[in-house]
């Protein structure tokens, strides 16, 4: 008869194509603290009521996709519109608060997992400037994809290349999934707002797998499972869990083997409820 130990010893046994999973994860609030519109706001001395009233507005009306209420106000609204520089952009990423542990999560994944191979990347609708300022020394610049900008020779923002909001994540995903022959059901999602909705539902159709970041209700209704933490490695729980097979003891295993235990697991299923 065996013992925990060696029950334990040893990576699960599971059967996918090519071991290889692609892992894409949101930026803003999903991988920082920080929100970059309230942040960049701060550097323009716009209150953050203001910038929040003014999204509002702009998700009221219905003028963009969910995300893109920041590429919007750098294009239009007077308060941001030749204010917003790449300079700016840059100061900001430099001054964002990522989560803990952001540089050993990409670090894990890209060594592998019990001989599993993972291909990471960001897809993002906050600008791509900022985001490789934030990441730099974390991630090289041709695995994110974010909102990218037409900048003047005064580095002023003039037009949008492209956008990572709404299905524009979904478009690149796609391509992705196209560029490493990736089957659909090995991919894994990591997000944390209204933005990552189409994204979530279009891994999930395809078997895919979708994690939330933030007690949000409707997202935590599409994903198929939400980690809330301060630490960035916590998103390897439900993926040792759910794609690779590990029950919790090997987690905590292997948490413990790259140098992060796990202090504190509370574990359970929330209801939401609204009740007139």
């Amino acid at each position: 008869m065996l013992n925990k130990q060696q029950k334990n010893k040893g990576a699960p046994k599971r059967h996918f194509l090519g071991k290889r999973f692609l892992f894409v994860s949101d930026f803003d609030q999903t991988l920082s603290f920080d929100d970059s519109g309230v942040l960049i706001s701060e550097l323009l001395s716009i209150k953050e009521e203001s910038f929040k009233a003014k999204v509002k507005e702009i998700r009221k009306r219905n003028i963009t996709q969910l995300g893109g209420e920041l590429a919007y106000l750098f294009l239009y609204d007077t308060d941001y519109k030749n204010s917003v520089t790449r300079d700016v952009l840059i100061k900001a990423g430099e001054q964002l608060r990522l989560k803990e542990n952001v540089k050993e999560l990409f670090k894990t994944l890209e060594t592998g997992i019990g001989g599993f191979e993972f291909r990471s990347y960001i897809v993002s609708a906050c600008p791509k400037v900022l985001i490789e300022t934030s990441l730099k020394g974390v991630l090289p610049a041709e695995r994110i994809f974010g909102t990218e900008f037409k900048f003047d020779n005064d580095g002023k923002i003039v037009d949008i290349e492209r956008t990572g909001a709404g299905q524009g994540k979904v478009t690149f995903v796609d391509y992705l999934i196209d560029k490493h022959h990736i089957p659909r059901e090995q991919v894994i999602y990591v997000g944390d707002g209204s933005s990552d909705l189409h994204v979530m539902l279009h891994v999930n159709v395809y078997g895919g797998f979708t994690i939330a970041v933030s007690p949000s209700p409707y997202l935590g209704h599409i994903s198929k499972r939400t980690v809330l933490s301060e630490n960035a490695l916590a998103v390897l729980a439900p993926i040792l869990e759910n794609c690779l097979g590990y029950n919790e003891d090997q987690i905590k295993d292997f948490y413990t083997e790259i140098g992060h235990p796990i202090y504190e697991w509370n574990r359970a299923k929330t209801e939401w409820l609204t009740i007139a």
